[in-house]
């Protein structure tokens, strides 16, 4: 990119150690690093005035709504493609790897997809985590769930053709786990309750948001393309688990060397 608008610049093709040189003289201003690119939306979405003014908004509901931290919660969902491993750094022996007979980590590879729907707290607690399984016929099979034991795991489990979440089961999670789990917290609903989510078209239906307004629970819909920096767990907590589940599939993965495929079933015990 630098050596493109240095041409433009000089009307002529740079070198490549043009730039180089350039940097090394201007080093105390400059700093080369490695970055991901950015969406064109998401970078005109990263604002420190469109940041100011949604905090400031909702900040003066909370106010107005006197919603207290230990009624105030945060959902999002992540997926999961059950036999691939993350990216991660590995040793590999220098002649196996010169040779080109190892160059990749083992992994399963099966991609079925599995969606945890996960809503945190602001005193710190948590609520039972949602686990949506890819189904056809959105069904669920008893072998998918053999290693959830009734009064030890407290999980909701459904099903829906695209293993993501859909208007039933958006609604389903508000009323037989949000509600039930965080009403009695809330003095058995009389007090609001403030939840932060993404706007999801799963998340903003007639009837989730009828259902809200009946039970006292207060919407916060994250502006569009704000939640790379702004959505809770999708910053602070999903990545460290999308990690330790590839660490544990790993480590799965190896003690088989690959011999024993990844089933629906296994993704319970190794999550």
């Amino acid at each position: 990119m630098t050596r493109n608008l240095a041409s433009t610049i000089a009307h002529e093709r740079v070198s490549e150690s043009s730039v180089t040189r350039f940097y090394h003289r201007n080093e105390h201003n400059l700093i080369l690093k490695w970055t991901t690119a950015m969406d064109a939306v998401c970078h005109a979405a990263d604002s420190h005035h469109k940041y100011e003014l949604y905090f400031d908004y909702l900040y003066s509901k909370i106010k107005e709504y006197d919603i207290q931290p230990s009624n105030s919660y945060n959902m999002d969902e992540k997926g999961f493609m059950i036999g691939v491993i993350g990216h991660s750094k590995r040793l590999f022996s220098r002649r196996q790897w010169e040779k080109k007979e190892v160059t990749a980590a083992l992994q399963d590879g099966n991609r079925d997809w599995i969606t945890i729907l996960a809503a945190v707290c602001g005193d710190g607690t948590t609520l039972p985590p949602g686990l949506i399984y890819q189904s056809k016929n959105s069904t669920l099979q008893s072998s998918w769930v053999a290693d959830i034991e009734v009064g030890r795991h407290d999980v909701f489990v459904t099903s829906t053709p695209s293993g993501w979440t859909n208007n039933d089961t958006g609604l389903a999670w508000l009323e037989q786990v949000f509600n039930r789990c965080t009403k009695k917290k809330a003095r058995r609903g009389k007090d609001w309750r403030l939840l932060i989510l993404d706007g999801h078209g799963n998340h903003v239906t007639g009837d989730f948001i009828d259902y809200c307004l009946d039970h006292r629970i207060l919407l916060a819909i994250l502006p569009p393309h704000f939640t790379h920096t702004v959505q809770p767990l999708d910053v602070g907590c999903f990545k460290p688990l999308a990690s330790a589940y590839s660490k544990r599939l790993t480590t799965y993965t190896q003690r088989s060397q690959g011999s024993v495929p990844i089933k629906k079933g296994d993704f319970f015990l190794l999550f």
